[in-house]
């Protein structure tokens, strides 16, 4: 297995590649396919495309955030092979950690089985080094239709949990650099002060 850019795919096999991201996210957590491609968009190759990640530099942190991730056939092991490749791609680049959201399982009016399909998804990051961020009140415009998102993270270099101390850095470069709104913003100051955290100096 392998990771390339998606930029160097055939039509084809880039077809196969918004299949895998039509299957892998329900609509209103899509953004166009499109889009994607004008970030690093990455996919995880054998004979055929198996994975789709796409991430976002995070400003001058030295973090990325990583805006997808899903893979084509789930029980293989494949969301663990996109993992470690995407590791080893980001470190060789500089980048010390990875930021996500994931949805929360204790969002109010989801079925039992979304909420198990979260508690999944969370425990699958967790086994790979992530930490969940004490961050409440984080709310994405794109986010879970409309309702607040969890921020997880992970440190590539010392494979230790994101510092608490960076809470509010990181809570910022998201909303800066992932969704273009500043640090004065509204939404951003009450995700810190909900945080319990100041605002990064």
């Amino acid at each position: 297995m392998r990771l390339v850019a998606a930029s160097s795919l055939t039509p084809e096999e880039l077809a196969h590649v918004q299949q895998i991201y039509f299957d892998g996210f329900e609509p209103h957590l899509r953004a166009s396919f499109d889009d994607l491609l004008a970030d690093t968009a990455l996919v995880l190759m054998d004979d055929k495309p198996l994975g789709f990640a796409v991430l976002r530099t995070l400003g001058d942190t030295g973090w990325v955030y990583l805006r997808y991730f899903t893979v084509g056939e789930k029980g293989r092991g494949l969301g663990e092979h996109l993992w470690t490749h995407l590791r080893a791609v980001m470190t060789a680049a500089g980048h010390t950690r990875i930021i996500y959201d994931v949805e929360d399982p204790a969002q109010h009016g989801i079925d039992p089985s979304e909420e198990r399909v979260r508690h999944r998804r969370i425990a699958f990051y967790r086994r790979l080094g992530a930490v969940l961020l004490p961050v409440n009140g984080y709310l994405p415009p794109q986010g879970s239709a409309g309702y607040p998102m969890l921020l997880m993270a992970a440190d590539y270099v010392a494979q230790t949990p994101a510092a608490a101390d960076d809470l509010a850095r990181i809570t910022v470069a998201v909303y800066e650099h992932r969704y273009g709104i500043a640090a004065s913003d509204p939404v951003v100051t009450r995700t810190l002060r909900l945080s319990g955290v100041s605002p990064a100096g």
